[in-house]
């Protein structure tokens, strides 16, 4: 696999590519493409948004055993970006099965390798969405790389793949209200007893 050509045919051509992707061949591929992304995406975002710069000035800073001035050091850095690619393979998994059931629930007709497979390649946004005040543009455009790869691979239409990729954060943000909801109204009625 060459990362890099298949991280342009992702970013410049995602069509195309989940098009010609295989849906089935084993994980190795598309799992090695994802974790080189969140290894980069992980040492980008530890060097450059976290603090790495003022990490360096204070004591042992630069090395990661002191704290310096609020930042933290290069070993902290690499331990995150080490750190990532783990993290990020294993909600993979996650998220591909959570998918996987709910495109079924709508029709869809794509395997659980598949839906492994186009989240993986998926992932190619990272490289661009660690990048301070834009990186949330390229958020959005990974989850149009999500509704695009699923609704080829699950064989739906754009409208059953959106639904499909935005149910579970619709029902995260719901079941948050809920219990904030919850919470107020038990306070409330601890606060203020009738």
């Amino acid at each position: 696999m060459d990362y890099i050509e298949t991280w342009k045919e992702v970013i410049q051509r995602p069509s195309n590519f989940y098009r010609k992707m295989p849906t089935a061949g084993g994980y190795a591929e598309p799992l090695t493409f994802a974790a080189i992304s969140y290894f980069i995406y992980g040492l980008l975002t530890a060097l450059f948004n976290r603090g790495m710069m003022g990490g360096m000035s204070g004591y042992g800073g630069m090395y990661g055993y002191g704290m310096g001035s609020g930042g933290y050091g290069l070993t902290t850095a690499l331990m995150m970006a080490i750190m990532m690619p783990i993290i990020g393979i294993i909600s993979i998994f996650i998220g591909a099965a959570i998918l996987y059931i709910i495109y079924k629930v709508l029709g869809g007709k794509g395997s659980y390798e598949g839906t492994v497979r186009f989240i993986s390649y998926a992932t190619a946004v990272m490289l661009l969405s660690w990048i301070p005040f834009i990186g949330w543009i390229f958020g959005f455009y990974g989850i149009y790389l999500y509704i695009l790869g699923g609704m080829i691979v699950h064989d739906v239409s754009m409208v059953k793949s959106a639904i499909a990729v935005l149910l579970p954060t619709f029902l995260i943000i719901l079941i948050v209200i809920i219990m904030v909801v919850l919470a107020g109204s038990i306070a409330y009625t601890m606060i203020f007893p009738s």
